[in-house]
């Protein structure tokens, strides 16, 4: 029952995300609302790795997020002009950016966990801001979007197709990653680290895995992001940018496969449509993440999987992870109860 609803759900998912690129102009919006709504998403779900699954409550992905998109846009404008190549280096030094802090965060947990990611964002944050000669200081980086593989660039709807083809992509990585030894293990660790390290698990070297996985999300969407706008600036390495993403895991529904895209969509409706009504949007989205905290702590996702009677769209939270994480560990067969 519950694979058959996770099956027509993502299939729900998927018609209209193909169809964005026809509805939105239909509602008299733009395509790129759409693609942000998929790097933003995509960003989310980096921070959902560390939230909705080890536990740990991470304020600095929007360091990596910048990072990926000064990277791209640099590599752009003075190696070479090309779109997939960008993308690869702005993926590739998200992750590093997160391998470098790694080992710093790796031993702490609770307040200190995120008042480090804080930190670390924030160095990252001045270094752009400051680096005028490399990154052009406050007024940020203007790139041209380079062509992919032809000399005649992409257009909204086709750099849009790009987007969600690599989303897509990572989306059904994702979920083999966390189905894994290493996501059940993870899992693990997010419910009860004390008892996963009886179990054997080197819970350090996990969370520096989910760091680095992490990281690579981030840098992925922000490359793609800085294609998107051809622009790279330092707030997007803000801590503030870090709290949207962390408030659109909250909204859609930690522990998810799709409530960061759910939280995304929110966020970016509000962001682009609701602003254009009230100057009070940021106030309605505060009020909804608020009650979200205080009334369905699992996010909308959840509350609609908790009112369905089943868990669509989300990996299973409730399933005893460190007895999974132990059989999988073992090489024994285990058999996933249900609750309900």
């Amino acid at each position: 029952m519950r694979s058959r609803a996770n099956t027509i759900g993502t299939s729900l998912i998927a018609i209209v995300l193909l169809s964005l690129p026809w509805l939105l102009p239909a509602a008299k919006l733009n395509i790129s609302l759409g693609t942000t709504v998929l790097l933003f998403g995509l960003a989310a779900a980096s921070v959902n790795i560390l939230l909705g699954y080890a536990g740990l409550m991470a304020f600095g992905n929007a360091a990596f997020f910048g990072v990926g998109a000064y990277a791209s846009a640099l590599f752009a404008l003075h190696v070479v002009p090309n779109l997939a190549l960008s993308v690869a280096v702005g993926s590739i030094v998200g992750m590093l950016s997160a391998m470098l802090v790694g080992p710093f965060l790796i031993r702490r947990r609770g307040i200190y966990f995120s008042l480090l990611t804080i930190a670390f964002g924030q160095v990252y944050y001045f270094i752009a801001y400051r680096w005028n000669d490399m990154t052009g200081g406050e007024d940020g980086l203007t790139v041209q979007r380079p062509p992919l593989a032809s000399a005649q660039g992409l257009d909204d709807a086709q750099f849009y197709f790009l987007a969600l083809a690599i989303f897509g992509l990572l989306m059904l990585v994702l979920w083999y990653v966390l189905r894994s030894p290493f996501g059940l293990t993870l899992r693990a660790i997010g419910q009860n680290e004390q008892r996963a390290r009886y179990l054997g698990a080197d819970t350090n070297r996990f969370v520096y895995l989910a760091l680095t996985l992490s990281g690579f999300f981030a840098g992925t969407a922000g490359a793609l992001y800085s294609m998107s706008i051809n622009f790279a600036y330092p707030l997007l390495m803000d801590w503030h940018q870090s709290g949207d993403f962390v408030m659109m895991v909250v909204l859609g529904g930690t522990g998810t496969l799709w409530g960061p895209l759910l939280g995304a969509t929110i966020y970016a409706l509000g962001a682009n449509v609701l602003s254009s009504k009230t100057e009070a949007w940021q106030i309605v989205i505060g009020a909804l993440f608020v009650a979200c905290v205080l009334l369905f702590p699992r996010g909308l996702l959840g509350l609609v999987s908790r009112r369905g009677g089943a868990l669509p769209l989300a990996l299973a939270p409730e399933t005893d992870g460190l007895a999974i994480a132990l059989a999988a560990q073992a090489r024994e067969p285990v058999v996933q109860q249900e609750h309900g």
